[in-house]
């Protein structure tokens, strides 16, 4: 999300962000069942597009009947969609009946090459799906921080459970999620936290997951990507609010 404000731009930008992944979803009026053949039909193009390799999506159906007072089980796989993963590795898509989720896996750059990378294929969707209405908009960025391990949390995040050293002064195990509404546009705000398992000795793991979420049913295909370049803003804003400048800094590292 993330970059350190810059005077040219007043732009968060960072050397090394920390995010692991970055995702722009859409949810949708679920689209027949005809859609998934239209989905491997488009198979070339996306290969064509640098996304060569795909899978199924599966839906996963558990049914419980009762005849003559007897009851029996079975289960059933449904496809759905598919998703293409790019040749780097770096980008993931999913088209789907009822979905379109566009993820960034790592290495992230800044939000107008991946915002531009899921708009392109978002025009494929629409194109092979034929008429698509959206219901929900979603913009979503996963980071993993790090923390000293023995330091005050408070001097790294401004949003973190806390609880008094004589019932807990230790933290081993964290999950934390918090819901809140925006004002404008009008959405809700997910903020899940979680003590991650060490990976650098010294210090503790933080997942820090920021989710933002829009009521999209009135708007056209133009308003929904514009109200994404006002979602750019207030997510580098909440993630501005939620840690410290020090915790900041060592993006920059």
């Amino acid at each position: 999300m993330a970059d350190d404000l810059t005077e040219a731009s007043g732009r968060l930008h960072f050397k090394n962000p920390p995010i692991i992944e970055a995702v722009i979803a859409f949810t949708l009026v679920p689209l027949p069942d005809s859609s998934f053949s239209k989905f491997k039909d488009c198979a070339a193009e996306m290969r064509d597009a640098g996304y060569p390799n795909w899978s199924p999506i599966m839906r996963h159906q558990f049914q419980i009947r009762v005849e003559s007072g007897v009851s029996s089980s079975g289960h059933e796989d449904l496809p759905i969609g598919l998703k293409f993963m790019s040749e780097d590795s770096l980008h993931a898509v999913q088209f789907n009946s009822s979905e379109f989720v566009f993820s960034r896996l790592g290495r992230y750059d800044r939000w107008e090459s991946f915002r531009d990378e899921a708009r392109r294929l978002w025009s494929i969707f629409v194109r092979i799906s034929g008429e698509v209405k959206v219901l929900l908009v979603g913009v979503r960025f996963i980071n993993k921080v790090f923390l000293p391990t023995g330091a005050d949390p408070a001097q790294y995040m401004n949003a973190r459970p806390q609880l008094p050293t004589e019932v807990a002064p230790e933290i081993i195990e964290m999950f934390m999620r918090v819901v809140a509404p925006i004002a404008d546009p009008a959405g809700r705000f997910i903020h899940n936290q979680a003590l991650l398992p060490s990976e650098k000795e010294g210090f503790a793991a933080i997942l820090l997951d920021n989710d933002f979420q829009f009521p999209a049913q009135d708007k056209t295909d133009a308003e929904i990507w514009e109200m994404l370049q006002v979602v750019r803003d207030i997510k580098d804003r909440y993630f501005v609010a939620l840690t410290t400048e020090k915790l900041r800094e060592t993006f920059d590292v």
